[in-house]
């Protein structure tokens, strides 16, 4: 008799456009599926995203929390009664992998509840993703609940685990790996992606990855942008994403009077195609777990900038990646990018001697789930 692949819960609040959502897209599709079989279970926005599609048609159930969405304290009571219902249905899992923060630990309450063995807590960042000063204060007050129901704990980054977990328990560090081979260097897409992208041979591409959030910093990005302008009428600015705050920021590109040298692309699937366009890659987040599209952006041989301190030191797989402190103004960051060798490099030996290979995370995963 065949063996039955072990059923993995994954709770990811909503699948919007995001870093986490697209690392576990690339993970479920890397699972042996005879081995492991994963489901969803997401709140309910009100909207329906492309990605729940994308999981379906992948092989994975999706359930939504009907109309279950945590805007106030009164909706913790209609998630927990909503998680309490799924939970007695669904306990036939093995492992339940939490994608979230301790405002989510309840999914790991019932987990337990109901017998569910293996219940991971998985930290992807280093704050809170509000600038609700009350949702940042009952976040840490819920870490105390989420370190209690979880059985393991995963971070993308020491930094990020000892952010949500504390300095006390046992961490495991999952890297946000990359396919490589969809992202090393390729001179061919990139003198075709610039020719459509109609940049010219003189063009001095500034790249930039990321939704249009206060997290991502595009202010400042734009300021410094700004400053590489002046020197250099050649430099244009790639923008790779969409976000509630890209109006404000198209608004504020305009009043510089710099629109002709800035083009927005939208959401992309193409981003690994997109980066061969590039001739640097700048990342001013104020904050980042890790920062994935800078793992992406050093396998495509990119030099880039980032900030110091706020996005952790194990996104530096080799010395193409520059840090440097969110306090220096922007003439600053750009002076320093104007003297960056703009020269690719392989970083094929970095990227396999650094953990971030994808397959080898999904082969990780796969040992630990079947434990």
């Amino acid at each position: 008799m065949e063996k039955e692949p072990v059923k993995v819960l994954y709770f990811v609040d909503r699948m919007l456009r995001g870093g986490i959502q697209s690392l576990v897209i690339d993970w479920v599709t890397k699972f042996d599926k005879e081995k492991i079989h994963i489901d969803f279970l997401l709140l309910d926005d009100g909207n329906k995203y492309e990605l729940e599609e994308v999981l379906t048609n992948l092989g994975c159930k999706v359930y939504k929390l009907k109309d279950i969405w945590v805007r106030n304290p009164m909706d913790f009571i209609k998630l927990d009664k909503a998680l309490n219902e799924f939970f007695k249905l669904h306990h036939d899992y093995k492992v339940v992998h939490l994608h979230s923060t301790s405002k989510n630990y309840m999914v790991l309450k019932y987990a337990k509840k109901y017998g569910i063995p293996i219940r991971i807590a998985h930290s992807h960042n280093i704050e809170f993703q509000t600038k609700s000063l009350y949702k940042k204060i009952f976040g840490n007050i819920l870490k105390p609940k989420l370190i209690k129901y979880a059985t393991d704990y995963f971070a993308c980054s020491k930094l990020a685990g000892e952010w949500l977990f504390g300095k006390k328990q046992k961490i495991k560090i999952i890297h946000n790996a990359i396919d490589y081979e969809k992202f090393k260097f390729d001179n061919n897409i990139r003198i075709h992606m610039r020719q459509q992208l109609k940049f010219s041979n003189e063009d001095i591409v500034v790249g930039h990855v990321g939704r249009f959030t206060n997290q991502k910093n595009h202010n400042f990005l734009i300021d410094i942008f700004y400053e590489l302008y002046l020197k250099n009428r050649n430099y244009k600015l790639l923008l790779v994403g969409t976000g509630e705050k890209q109006d404000e920021i198209n608004n504020k590109i305009k009043s510089l009077g710099i629109q002709e040298n800035v083009l927005f692309v939208g959401f992309s699937n193409e981003v690994n195609k997109i980066m061969q366009a590039m001739d640097i890659f700048v990342f001013p987040s104020l904050y980042e777990g890790l920062g994935l599209v800078l793992i992406e952006a050093q396998a495509s041989g990119l030099p880039c900038v980032t900030s110091k301190d706020v996005v952790p030191i194990e996104v530096k797989i080799n010395e193409n990646l520059k840090f440097l402190e969110l306090k220096n103004n922007p003439k600053d960051w750009a002076d320093e990018i104007a003297n960056i060798q703009l020269k690719r490099k392989s970083v094929t030996n970095e990227i396999k001697e650094s953990g971030y290979l994808i397959d080898d995370i999904v082969e990780e995963l796969t040992e630990f789930y079947l434990l």
